[in-house]
């Protein structure tokens, strides 16, 4: 007989996600839900699992397919399957074997969302990233540390960036292509058109891309 199970909001929005995913990717993230799905009749109903407090292992190439995690879609792909685990308090082991790079936005939305849902105390407990360097998680602590920052003072982060303070960020992140850039259109008054031209591009693509999954969804 087939057990029904409970689908959490995490798990629709993995299935979301998961249309952008080839066939085989598809499989490692649905063998990840598997794992986290919770019974839908009352616990004590139902027999004890071995492996109930195994760790959930999420190998990001596995999962992705590809070594350079560079956007914002993959890193909401990751997040649901981690957020799953900590929000039943269990172990979740991130591999970051055979990645090579990983962005901001990646990272953003794979972990630092974690902070908007969970206490810190919460997800140290849980999430351990393993087979990455040393560098790149000097980089995750980094993003990680300032949303926390913003999440405990929005205002601070948002306010504008004195001259000394914009030119001691410049000495301390030479290489940092934002800082080498950031002022140079203050006083340029098609910015703010040039920025709402980009967000409405934005929507567009995303309406794009939505609307050819529907249309994959259909020809299926």
């Amino acid at each position: 007989m087939t057990q029904i199970t409970q689908v959490s909001d995490h798990e629709q929005e993995i299935i979301v996600q998961l249309r952008t995913l080839s066939p085989e990717h598809q499989r490692a993230v649905i063998d990840l839900i598997g794992a986290l799905q919770v019974p839908a009749t009352p616990q004590e109903s139902q027999p004890e699992l071995e492996d109930d407090n195994a760790d959930i292992k999420i190998g990001l190439y596995q999962v992705l397919g590809k070594s350079e995690l560079t956007f914002e879609h993959e890193g909401q792909v990751i997040y649901p399957l981690i957020a799953e685990a900590v929000n039943q308090g269990k172990k979740v082991v991130v591999s970051f074997d055979n990645v090579q790079l990983i962005t901001w936005s990646f990272v953003t939305k794979a972990i630092g969302q974690l902070y908007e849902h969970f206490s810190e105390s919460q997800i140290q407990s849980c999430l351990q990233l393993v087979d990455i360097t040393e560098e790149d998680l000097e980089f995750i602590n980094h993003i990680i540390q300032v949303k926390k920052d913003y999440l405990r003072d929005p205002e601070t982060l948002n306010r504008e960036l004195t001259s000394e303070e914009l030119e001691k960020l410049r000495r301390e992140e030479p290489d940092n292509p934002i800082f080498q850039i950031v002022g140079m259109f203050k006083d340029d008054p098609t910015f703010d058109d040039m920025l709402a031209y980009i967000a409405e591009y934005r929507r567009e693509l995303d309406e794009e891309y939505f609307r050819q999954l529907d249309a994959e969804e259909v020809d299926k």
